[in-house]
């Protein structure tokens, strides 16, 4: 336990004298506690956090120690472009009333947190912002701005870099942190009083994943950039949209799992919990309006029952805005889905990343990428051919095909999730 020197106990001996029982001596002990001790306390966070279920989390709005990290939000994300989240700070000392330093300014300061992946071997690398904070609407481009929530008096804005606020009646000012919202960017917030010494860092503040998962197919009516169901198991008869649903939700609960394990920030949607179909418009709006990083649609191929393997597809490079991204991502999950299944199945092939077609769910305009502004890379997996016989065997019949499953959709939560830390 770290116990700040604000909290240390000053101990004095007041007096001493002998027991008459234990022929001892026994001290006295005051304990007094320093004066004019300066605390800087965070006390509230605005807005309150909601999970994947628009339900709020309990205890979001309240600050813990560093070095936790409090995920930021972000709002209307295709056009505000921005992650943010208020503080409000408790401004007192000891053996002096709440209003003792009313009128003071705070000044407001951060340093980066998220440290880019190193190549094996080489040393570690220094942490960085990242994304721009240019990009954002016009009013939200400093590092520091007026609250909006949390009430604050004396908002000044110095830089792009620098705020000032000022301690109000109460003991107590705020702020608004904006940061880039690409996923793990992370900040620390610092402050000073006005009159002391040096600043003091007070909070944590983090840029959570997003990953869109889009199981593809679904319902029993064609939708427009989505069939209801292409391909069917060889001998089983499973349709491909009841496996690209399975698939989904595997690789979101995979997803979630390595978020508690790993202690991410990171947030999973679904474009379809259920045996429904949507549009390919709807399926790409999907991440462009939860602000994702991330779109991986999930789906099962289907020829002539003699093909197989893994092929991922992206965008053509002519109308994708984000091509080089997008193949990183392609073969990043296109590599470990293939590795999973060449672990059970020594006639597993790599068919590799393609980009011939002009799929809906992965356009850029609905994507809400521009040439100017592209933060989501999207990708079309196509796991495996089921109308062969040994996929279906490996898939559907044989014994051990649910750790099979497993196998797979956890190498692509991995992948997905690698992809988050390595793009820059």
């Amino acid at each position: 336990m770290v116990i700040t020197a604000a909290r240390i106990l000053y101990r004095t001996i007041a007096s001493s004298s002998t027991s008459p029982v234990s022929n001892k001596v026994r001290k006295e002990v005051r304990i007094d506690r320093p004066r004019d001790v300066l605390h800087l306390d965070p006390v509230a966070l605005a807005p309150q956090i909601l999970d994947e279920d628009e339900r709020p989390v309990e205890g979001s709005t309240e600050p813990h120690a560093i070095p936790y990290k409090h995920p930021m939000v972000k709002v209307a994300p295709h056009t505000n472009r921005i992650a943010h989240r208020e503080l409000k700070l408790r401004v007192w000392s000891e053996g002096h009333p709440d209003n003792h330093h009313q009128g003071k300014t705070v000044t407001w300061s951060m340093a980066p947190l998220f440290v880019p992946p190193s190549e094996e071997g080489q040393p570690a690398l220094d942490p960085v912002f990242r994304g721009s904070w240019a990009h954002a609407v016009a009013e939200q481009r400093d590092r520091f701005t007026a609250p909006d929530e949390l009430s604050a008096v004396g908002f000044t804005r110095l830089s792009q870099e620098y705020a000032t606020t000022t301690v109000d009646e109460t003991g107590h000012t705020a702020i608004r942190v904006n940061l880039a919202p690409v996923a793990f960017n992370a900040a620390r917030i610092s402050v000073q009083l006005e009159g002391s010494a040096a600043a003091v860092d007070v909070i944590d503040l983090e840029v959570p994943g997003i990953i869109v998962i889009d199981p593809g197919h679904g319902g029993t009516a064609n939708e427009d950039g989505s069939s209801a169901n292409n391909a069917t198991s060889h001998t089983s008869g499973v349709l491909e949209k009841q496996l690209t649903l399975e698939f989904g939700l595997r690789t979101a609960r995979a997803l979630r799992t390595l978020r508690t394990n790993e202690n991410r920030n990171l947030r999973i949607h679904l474009t379809r919990p259920d045996d429904e179909n949507k549009t390919g418009t709807d399926r790409a709006n999907a991440g462009r309006d939860n602000g994702a990083d991330i779109l991986l649609s999930i789906h099962f191929n289907g020829a002539n029952g003699i093909a197989r393997g893994t092929e991922t597809l992206v965008r053509p490079r002519r109308d994708n805005v984000n091509f080089a991204e997008d193949t990183a991502l392609a073969e990043r999950v296109n590599d470990a889905t293939y590795g999973a299944i060449l672990a059970h199945d020594t006639g597993a092939r790599n068919r590799g990343v393609k980009s011939e077609r002009q799929l809906v769910v992965l356009s850029d305009p609905q994507l809400g990428n521009t040439a100017l502004y592209h933060p989501l890379r999207a990708a079309l997996l196509e796991v495996e051919f089921i109308d062969h016989e040994d996929v279906d065997k490996l898939l559907s019949i044989t014994d051990g095909y649910e750790q099979v499953r497993q196998d797979i959709c956890d190498a692509i939560a991995a992948a997905l999730l690698e992809d988050l830390r390595r793009n820059q």
